[in-house]
């Protein structure tokens, strides 16, 4: 028999809470105020959550609650205590992208399901494992992976598993960019991003602007499964999630309630399986940005983007006949109705949206017009005649989705069987129990008489019984027990009834209620460093001459191997290694953040080139290559994308395996100087920093056409241009992922002191975007840099700009929020 999957509803205010509800959502998932992903939604306070929790759990909704940030260490006390008291309130799960905090959850509320994060950027069978090792329930998966691929996850795993269904798309893997963060200080791992892939960008090759299609080049189309959906039932997905917290209460119920639809439609005649064309115009005209199926199916390349608007498109509904400039009004050719109210959009005009407030047909103002008719609309900007005109906002849609859940009688009703006994002499006995088989009783005050006149009938406490008004319950069963002359007085049952419709209510809610916590309390921890220990210095780079070249620069370890294409050389690993060892120095083997199941066979080669060599160990960058270093044996370091923010997700790394943990880049100096009183620690201090990775293939998808690639992106230097002039390289990996890099260099050089005051254990320079023959230079400026907090350095002044063009010093002064 096919498992019906849970659909999954956001709630980012009470509103959008009681419109999925309404509407047929199995659960909600929603912010705490503080500590969410999705920081400019509502959200709600503690307080409030117990209330939400109550209101979904008493109509058999789930709640999840989302703690998917990173954590920084001085929120780690707030956070274990609001874990502490969202388990008392009874939550169903909490969402959480922290290593850190999943680990102190496991340790502190074991009896606290946790789903983990797409933040976390799950992409593979042994990274699930890695998490179902620490007790994780649920997996929400990256985006990018295919039905297949979260079949074989799912088959092979068992856990849990989420799906993304409908709603907005990421560019960049999620957890893995710093885009917002780098160009405005708003992290979008910390909740607070700022959507620069909604922005305009010029791609240039060489230096050369290319003509494209469009300028919003890194905004992808709306994720819509609603024609695929029999295939994601049934490759298993425990859960379908449809993004948008964000979005108004009336798309949530629009969005909910056609895939309510879709799913029940299913399951009851899987072979009959269709979409009606009014519930495809209801997804169009609620939100899109044109739809796309994502990866699901594949890679769609350039399928994937919508270069002209990064907005809302809605429904073509009409035509621009011509524009008078005197009376400022667009005359339209309509193909569908229009109504004031209704807002629309013009091809061309630049304008998301606008209200319609007043219409003309033929000089005279109406209120609504059906296609075929021509209207005159004011509209400030002159828009060019043959232009599409769009519905972005359905008045009369909005309308009816909101009376889904704000009429007084809710829709969604909980079946109860309702059972009395009313005997002469004995008092009246009432029992209600429900689907979920919660069953209450109640022994009334009242003992029941035998009739003076008129007898109550079975049929007269029936009906009395049945009325639950504006309830969340419905009967559709009653059993009455009687004497055939005996009287009850219809206010009495009334009493009874609601009494124990209350006792129903709250039985419905306090199951869920666990234990109260002790308040917790962050323990102080030391770190017992070796002070002798001078900090090292390491590099990353590409190929042998560049292992060279940080060699002879003073490295005291190298890191070699590169996901990126437009790279020069080649690793001659064998040779390096001999290479680095000659030195006394130490080599450790980099591998990819992103390792796809079909891509684990290369990465396994890796680690066993590693053994071969006797390389030092392994730089690793997810959780899956962490559980396969450790299973070979080797030496691990755990590398940024892991997001180590805090003492905790450090402590973590270190007591698993990893002989150091590089920080994530968005933390400050101050912050580090915390962390490092937890164990050892790498700062990246130089080098074009990663902003994102991208399964799309930016540049096939611009220049490759619609068919098979042609690999555009071997020929020339690429680069996307911003709005202001700044400059982002682009690198493509072999597996035809894009790689977008910082438009400047980290710089750190005069901030060496600070570093190593802060406790740092090594610092890095990332070369790999750098010449093998530029790499000595800076490599011996930080040499002597960190020789000179030691009094061992030349006294040679050399500062950032003697070294790279343009740099910046990334988040270790301002931070991020």
């Amino acid at each position: 028999m096919t498992k019906k999957p849970e659909l999954l509803a956001p709630a980012g205010d009470m509103e959008s809470l009681m419109a999925a509800i309404e509407n047929g959502a199995d659960a909600v998932y929603l912010g705490a105020k503080a500590l969410s992903a999705r920081s400019y939604a509502t959200n709600f306070t503690i307080n409030e959550l117990m209330d939400v929790i109550d209101y979904a759990h008493l109509r058999g909704v789930k709640t999840y609650v989302t703690l998917n940030t990173l954590i920084k260490d001085s929120e780690i006390e707030n956070a274990v205590n609001t874990l502490y008291t969202l388990t008392e309130f009874g939550v169903d799960s909490v969402i959480v992208q922290d290593i850190g905090l999943i680990s102190l959850a496991r340790e502190l509320v074991p009896e606290l399901p946790i789903h983990a994060s797409t933040q976390m950027t799950v992409h593979n069978i042994e990274g699930v494992r890695f998490l179902q090792s620490m007790g994780v329930k649920r997996v929400v998966l990256a985006r990018e992976l295919t039905l297949e691929e979260i079949r074989e996850i799912k088959e092979i795993t068992g856990i849990e598993v989420e799906t993304f269904i409908h709603g907005a798309l990421c560019i960049s893997y999620s957890g893995q960019c710093l885009l917002s963060s780098i160009i405005g200080g708003r992290s979008g791992n910390r909740g607070h991003c700022a959507q620069p892939c909604r922005k305009k960008y010029n791609l240039k090759i060489d230096g050369r602007k290319v003509e494209t299609d469009g300028e919003y080049l890194l905004s992808p189309k709306d994720l819509n499964t609603s024609r695929i959906l029999p295939e994601l039932i049934d490759a298993g997905i425990d859960s379908f999630k449809i993004e948008g917290r964000m979005k108004r209460p009336e798309y949530v119920a629009g969005v909910v309630h056609v895939y309510r639809n879709l799913i029940d439609r299913y399951l009851e005649d899987p072979s009959g399986y269709f979409v009606y064309e009014e519930e495809i115009l209801c997804l169009e005209q609620l939100f899109n940005r044109e739809f796309t199926e994502g990866y699901l199916l594949g890679n769609p390349r350039g399928k994937l983007m919508n270069r002209f608007r990064p907005y809302n498109r809605g429904i073509p509904i009409g035509m621009v006949a011509g524009y008078d400039r005197k009376q400022k009004r667009v005359r339209v050719v309509l193909t569908a109705p229009l109504d004031t109210g209704d807002g629309i959009g013009i091809e061309g005009a630049v304008v998301s949206g606008e209200t319609v407030y007043r219409m003309y047909i033929d000089d005279r103002i109406t209120t609504h017009a059906e296609g075929g008719y021509v209207v005159d609309i004011p509209f400030e900007k002159e828009v060019d005649k043959g232009s599409i005109v769009y519905r972005t906002l359905d008045k009369s849609l909005m309308e009816s989705l909101k009376k889904t859940f704000t009429s007084t009688f809710p829709i969604r009703k909980i079946p109860v069987t309702i059972t009395a006994k009313a005997v002469a002499g004995s008092p009246f006995e009432l029992q209600i129990e429900d689907h979920d088989h919660i069953m209450v009783h109640t022994n009334s005050d009242y003992v029941v008489e035998h009739a003076v006149k008129k007898p109550t009938t079975s049929e007269q406490i029936k009906k009395q019984l049945g009325k639950l008004g504006n309830t969340v319950f419905e009967t559709v069963a009653i059993d009455v027990k009687t004497d055939n002359d005996i009287f009850v007085p219809m206010g009495q049952l009334n009493v009874d009834r609601n009494q124990t419709i209350s006792k129903l209510e709250a039985m419905r809610i306090t199951r869920w209620k666990r234990s109260p916590k002790i308040p917790y309390i962050k323990e102080i921890t030391s770190f017992e460093k070796d002070k002798t220990r001078k900090t090292l210095l390491s590099v990353s780079v590409t190929n042998f001459e560049g292992v060279q070249s940080a060699v002879k620069g003073g490295a005291d370890a190298i890191y070699i191997g590169s996901e990126m294409y437009h790279v020069s050389g080649t690793p001659d690993l064998e040779a390096s290694v001999q290479n680095v060892h000659e030195a006394g120095k130490k080599i450790y083997l980099d591998t990819p953040r992103i390792v796809k199941n079909g891509e684990m066979d290369s990465v396994r080669e890796t680690l066993s080139t590693a053994k071969t060599f006797v390389a030092d160990g392994v730089l690793v960058s997810n959780l899956g290559v962490f559980k396969l270093a450790k299973q070979a044996g080797l030496a691990i370091i755990a590398d940024s994308p892991l997001n180590v923010f805090n003492q905790k997700s450090l402590e973590f790394f270190l007591k698993h395996g990893a002989l150091m943990a590089v920080l994530s880049p968005e933390l400050t100096f101050e912050q580090i100087k915390q962390i490092t009183t937890s164990g050892t620690v790498e700062c990246i201090v130089h080098g074009r920093l990663t902003l994102m990775e991208s399964e799309h293939c930016l540049v096939s998808g611009i220049l490759g056409g619609s068919g098979e690639c042609t690999s555009p992106c071997e020929d020339g230097d690429f680069e996307l241009v911003d709005e202001k002039g700044y400059a982002f390289p682009i690198r493509m990996d072999s597996n035809c992922r894009t790689y977008l890099l910082n438009s400047k260099e980290l710089c750190l050089l005069e901030n060496i002191p600070e570093i190593v005051k802060a406790g740092v254990s090594s610092i890095r320079i990332d070369a790999r975007a750098v010449e093998s023959s530029h790499i000595e230079r800076i490599t011996k400026a930080y040499r002597n840099a960190l020789n000179k907090c030691f009094e061992e350095g030349e006294n040679v002044r050399i500062s950032c700009k003697d070294i790279t063009e343009g740099y910046t010093k990334g988040h270790y002064f301002r931070g991020v929020i």
